[in-house]
């Protein structure tokens, strides 16, 4: 959670810059993309997948950090939040937790909430 806060903020806890923002910019910028869909296409950079939306009025991009069985930290800087999905999923089904926040993310979507 304190990694996805940093991430949110920029680099900075309290008032001290404690990464870099050049070296933030870097990890999120995505240097291969890795599969377009009708909505967004998904990117891979410095260990940090991305996920820009292609297919609404109002796109809601973001990018998060995958660990090992369906761990995630999701950062979405337009509406500035964060969260984190801690689990213990295995095989096919670990990636249960972003299908389940890009589904909140689209609920959000279509009500006009952001």
């Amino acid at each position: 959670m304190k990694i996805g806060l940093l991430f949110l903020n920029e680099g900075r806890f309290n008032s001290n810059q404690v990464i870099s923002s050049n070296w933030l910019l870097q990890v999120k910028r995505p240097y291969k993309k890795v599969d377009t869909t009708k909505d967004g296409t998904y990117g891979y950079g410095y260990q940090l997948w991305t996920y820009e939306d292609t297919n609404t009025n109002t796109p809601i991009d973001y990018y998060y950090a995958n660990g090992l069985f369906g761990q995630y930290i999701f950062i979405v800087p337009a509406l500035n939040i964060m969260a984190v999905a801690k689990s213990h999923i295995q095989n096919e089904k670990q990636f249960a937790p972003r299908f389940f926040f890009e589904e909140l993310l689209g609920s959000w979507q279509d009500e006009g909430d952001i």
